[in-house]
């Protein structure tokens, strides 16, 4: 995969995060609300990538690609 910035070719890897609430985007300067869950993120304009979670027990491991040039990650989610 090219960068869509300068180009050039990114690298394959991904996103992990081990014992967390979970992967969000949020827009703008919005946080998580005490109270997480999948209705109150996606009803703020969020997207959850994986979670939320209850027990930190968890893994979560995405695919992306890095422009180290750039400092630009393209990521999948589902």
């Amino acid at each position: 995969m090219n960068c869509p910035v300068c180009g050039k070719e990114m690298e394959k890897g991904h996103v992990i995060t081990k014992n967390s609430i979970g992967l969000f985007f949020m827009p703008g300067e919005k946080d998580l609300r005490t109270f997480y869950t999948r209705r109150n993120i996606e009803a703020d304009g969020g997207i959850v990538l994986d979670g939320p979670m209850t027990f930190r027990y968890n893994r979560t491991w995405l695919p992306a690609w890095v422009c180290r040039t750039c400092k630009k990650i393209v990521m999948e989610y589902w």
